[in-house]
């Protein structure tokens, strides 16, 4: 139901409300829904994206981010939905000065 009572605890980023994983082709249905009633130029996809990237931005752990997506290779996850960042390329040079004082 839409008052959530019977909505399943899942640490998945896109799933119904019974805990069951969304379809690639309900997520294309919604983003063509989007894309016309509102008019933006905009891909479901690209939420993973966003989500994987501020994850790491705020130093979470990338199989905790692997698994929130649900991908089975890490390589999936760091190539395909992490992005670099100028807080990402700071925090590695931040990290490197550290190391050499």
């Amino acid at each position: 139901m839409a008052d959530g009572r019977h909505c399943i605890d899942s640490d998945f980023v896109r799933t119904k409300e019974n805990g069951e994983l969304v379809s690639p082709d309900t997520l294309k249905h919604i983003s063509r829904l989007v894309n016309y009633e509102l008019i933006i130029p905009f891909k479901f996809h690209s939420i993973g994206h966003t989500d994987t990237t501020m994850l790491l931005e705020a130093g979470a752990n990338i199989k905790e981010i692997q698994g929130r997506l649900g991908h089975s290779k890490l390589s999936t996850t760091m190539d395909t939905y992490s992005h670099i960042t100028s807080k990402l390329k700071q925090d590695s040079v931040d990290r490197f000065e550290s190391m050499i004082k």
